[in-house]
């Protein structure tokens, strides 16, 4: 447990250095109120360049992530200028939200606290569970990198799945000294708590704290979340990167932040490296900001560009070696001809999905989404609602276009796997809905004349 919480406290260490080499936090003030955003910014960039430096077989350990946390931290510091006043709220308040949003945060840290203790000592059990991201972490640990037969040989299926996962769990076995199946899982109650630090920093001084509080505990109370977490699949930690990712470029829209898209496409990057189907997801976060964003198209075009620069190295070298993906290929997608062939499983995937989309499982996430989306419209934050909106029904759509295209007959792929791969559309749409609501409240508050 000592070399697993070193290991994380060292991304802590390397997400506080990046946030003033990326322009997240330039100046002191800054970096104290978006400080917690260090851990989770630090898990993504050490998740990325970790999963690059495997595929050509450089290990990261402790010692390299002490040298890299000691030079990010020494050149990030370096960029910090002096003090800048705190900008806070820019709504008025009521003590009761900040009792209640503040309770609400309380009670998600008693259970992502019930969270770790279960982790700590639950086994590696789910077929892909160990199949595929156990069995990827593991030989990524023993052998250093991603040129080995278990990421290149059919015998290990699927191979296309990316590798931040796994090279996080890697990291962590370095750090630990053995390969350890079950107290790894204690990685992905800290994944959970990088969530809901980054949740609360993109939105404090936007949003009132009773609707991040409150959208924080639906998220981590909703049954499939924590419980599917606890798996080592990367169907929530794809949901956790795709709704930061979301929520910073949802900010950057409502507020032309630039610190806070460049925060957003970082997530967003990462999430294309957390599972194949995050490529859908950020690419249609892009895709959902265009209509809004158009008079912004430069920042929105290098971020697009930032996100393909991250997934290339992958995409180069599951092309290299033509790695196959037995459930289904990028390719058809984009083949008419082979959509018509196939439009049979269209209808039970939109219906397979949507059943799972509307379960009484996800408790208020989806309802509390609704109520956000029709808040804003009355407050006619049109382009946020929009964004909100688009980015639901494209993320929908893709997921969709997966089982579509999928070679695995529809209803068994739909009992396999449909829900789990739901939980990033509505995790995500419930991370905008504070978002959202705020914007409303923001507007209720201006038409009140309060700041």
């Amino acid at each position: 447990m000592i070399g697993l919480l070193l290991a994380n406290a060292l991304y802590f260490a390397i997400g506080a250095g990046l946030l003033p080499l990326l322009r997240i936090a330039p100046d002191r003030g800054s970096l104290v109120e978006r400080l917690p955003l260090a851990y989770p910014v630090g898990v993504a960039a050490t998740g990325i360049l970790a999963a690059h430096l495997a595929l050509i077989d450089v290990p990261l350990g402790l010692v390299e992530l002490v040298v890299l946390a000691a030079v990010v931290l020494f050149f990030g510091l370096r960029r910090v200028r002096g003090s800048t006043a705190s900008t806070g709220l820019l709504l008025a308040e009521p003590r009761w939200s900040r009792l209640v949003g503040g309770g609400a945060l309380v009670v998600s840290l008693l259970l992502l606290a019930h969270a770790w203790a279960t982790y700590e000592i639950r086994p590696l059990l789910e077929w892909d569970g160990w199949a595929i991201w156990g069995t990827r972490s593991r030989a990524l640990y023993e052998f250093g990198g991603a040129t080995g037969p278990v990421f290149t040989s059919d015998v290990y299926l699927p191979l296309q799945h990316p590798l931040l996962l796994p090279s996080l769990d890697a990291i962590d076995f370095r750090a630990m000294g053995s390969y350890d199946p079950t107290l790894v899982h204690v990685q992905l109650a800290l994944l959970a708590f990088g969530f809901l630090l980054g949740f609360v920093s993109l939105l404090r001084d936007r949003v009132p704290l009773v609707l991040v509080g409150a959208s924080a505990l639906a998220v981590l109370s909703a049954e499939p979340v924590l419980k599917q977490l606890s798996t080592g699949l990367a169907d929530v930690p794809l949901a956790f990167l795709v709704a930061l990712g979301l929520v910073g470029t949802g900010r950057w829209l409502a507020t032309d932040e630039r610190w806070a898209l460049v925060t957003g496409t970082l997530f967003l990057g990462a999430a294309t490296l957390a599972k194949s189907e995050g490529l859908f997801f950020a690419l249609a976060a892009l895709l959902a900001l265009a209509p809004f964003a158009w008079e912004r198209r430069r920042e929105l075009g290098l971020a697009a560009a930032a996100v393909v620069a991250i997934l290339l190295p992958w995409r180069l070298f599951v092309s290299l070696r033509d790695l196959p993906l037995v459930e289904y290929r990028f390719r058809d997608a984009l083949s008419p001809g082979y959509l018509s062939d196939h439009s049979d499983r269209a209808g039970p995937a939109v219906r397979g999905l949507g059943s799972e989309l509307l379960s009484g499982d996800w408790g208020l996430l989806v309802p509390l989404f609704l109520v956000a989306v029709v808040a804003a419209v009355l407050a006619r934050r049109y382009a946020l609602a929009g964004f909100a909106v688009l980015w639901t029904l494209l993320a929908f759509g893709g997921l969709v276009l997966v089982y579509w295209i999928s070679t695995i007959p529809i209803d068994l792929a739909l009992v396999w796997s449909g829900d789990r791969t739901i939980v990033t559309v509505v995790v995500g749409a419930a991370a905008l809905a504070p978002l959202l609501a705020g914007a409303a409240w923001t507007s209720r508050g201006e038409a009140s004349g309060t700041r």
